[in-house]
């Protein structure tokens, strides 16, 4: 058996060898077909898979943004984060959801260490007690914060000219403002993870004392990523526009719900704008009006369309897969032609349809996984190279886009391309081939006369 599949490993590359300006054309073409394949395989898993941090997306719905504006219809205040009164109203005890999370979505700050005039720009995202709980994060140094140091946001402001100012208390000397930040940022400032836990910096001049460092997150992760994280309670949401002119309806917080297995994104929906109805009836200076509640496909792509982002990647891989494919079977329907002698042949000493096609597709399954690898090699320099194209949205492209090995090297993404392979392969291959075994033997053997 061993010695058997040997040979016919040595004849199978002697046969590629015999034909290399054919083996190097489908090579190649196969490579450029998977590459962008591979592209848009990737582009979609990687926005849509249950990879950490954001491990529950298949189960996720986001409250990003909803209307606010008189009953009469004027004073929009367009789609806006909800502010306290509207967020309790809508989701508290709420049935079908797990467990509930918020943010303030991404800010620009300025982040320097007290005693250094080098400044660092960072997006800053100010998050909910649970939201590590929420996330897998990993921590390479330190801790979230505790709910004392959340708490301690509270407290964290002090009046001063008319304005808020996040300061430190005066009393005390003890610093209010605690903060997560990455490991990237933690090598800027302190040299590493290890030298940054319960060191002090400085946001928009400010200070702060960070608790833990986290590894680096993708910024292909819209709503798990930031430079810094700091507490909700900071935000000051109590004192601030729109929350005081809308009394509490619109504010700094987007929802983030995670689903019971057996709860659709529909269920939930109807129930909020069920009880948004309740809130409108209160006699309010404002009403709300469509709570946008977005599954985590429908909030990446085709956002506030009908389009259906599954349907459009699959006809896409198909037009990629498809198209090629017949540019590539007319090679091989070329090729064949000048083997044709080759097949009368093995037929005429016994050799069965069956038989000539495996092995006809097995010379062409060697081709196409060679070009598949080189097109997989391809498609991640593609992706890298062109990340904040492919990947930038929702304020993410500010800082382009990482990728680590960690999601570039997923089993998942080789049996796509596998899968590509087979499919490339087949529909290249079985047509031409199933025409040249078919040819009558005399016929062939005298070259048609």
């Amino acid at each position: 058996m061993k010695h058997a599949l040997l040979h016919n490993l040595r004849s199978l590359l002697n046969q590629l060898k015999q034909h290399r300006f054919y083996t190097a054309v489908c090579v190649v073409g196969t490579a450029v077909t998977i590459a962008f394949v591979m592209v848009v395989v990737m582009v979609y898993d990687f926005r849509t898979a249950d990879v950490a941090p954001e491990t529950r997306r298949s189960r996720v719905l986001y409250n990003y943004g909803t209307q606010c504006m008189r009953p009469d219809g004027t004073n929009v205040w367009g789609y806006r984060a909800l502010g306290p009164t509207a967020f309790h109203a809508f989701f508290d005890s709420l049935p079908g959801v797990d467990e509930l999370t918020w943010h303030s979505g991404l800010n620009k700050a300025v982040c320097s260490l007290p005693a250094s005039s080098d400044r660092h720009s960072v997006l800053l995202r100010a998050v909910a007690a649970n939201w590590f709980d929420f996330f897998r994060y990993d921590f390479v140094a330190g801790r979230p914060f505790t709910k004392a140091e959340y708490d301690a946001g509270r407290a964290a402001f002090e009046k001063a000219d008319d304005e808020w100012r996040l300061v430190r208390n005066r009393e005390d000397d003890v610093v209010r403002r605690f903060v997560v930040i990455s490991e990237r940022l933690a090598g800027q400032l302190f040299g590493g993870a290890a030298g940054a836990v319960g060191k002090q910096l400085l946001l928009d001049f400010q200070e702060a004392r960070v608790v833990g460092v986290v590894r680096d997150v993708s910024s292909i992760f819209q709503t798990a990523y930031a430079d810094v994280w700091e507490p909700f309670t900071l935000m000051n949401e109590e004192h601030l526009d729109p929350n005081l002119a809308t009394a509490g309806l619109l504010g700094f917080r987007y929802a983030v719900l995670h689903l019971s297995p057996d709860t659709s994104p529909d269920e939930v929906r109807t129930e909020v704008n069920r009880r948004m109805e309740q809130l409108n009836k209160q006699g309010l200076e404002y009403i709300l009006k469509d709570p946008r509640l977005y599954t985590h496909t429908d909030y990446t792509f085709f956002r506030d369309s009908s389009i259906s982002a599954s349907l459009v990647y699959v006809l896409l891989l198909l037009i990629l897969l498809v198209v090629p494919a017949v540019g590539i079977s007319g090679l091989v329907h070329a090729q064949m032609q000048s083997r044709l002698g080759e097949i009368a042949i093995r037929k005429a000493y016994g050799a069965s349809n069956a038989n000539i096609i495996g092995h006809l597709f097995a010379e062409s399954l060697c081709t196409t996984l060679i070009g598949g690898v080189l097109g997989y090699a391809l498609s991640c320099v593609l992706v890298v190279a062109g990340g904040t194209w492919l990947f930038g949205t929702g304020g993410v492209e500010l800082e382009g886009i990482l990728l680590g090995s960690d999601l570039l090297l997923r089993p998942s993404l080789f049996v796509a391309v596998l899968a590509a392979c087979l499919v490339f392969n087949a529909l290249s291959t079985l047509l031409p081939a199933w025409m040249a075994v078919h040819r009558n033997i005399s016929y062939t053997l005298t070259g048609g006369e």
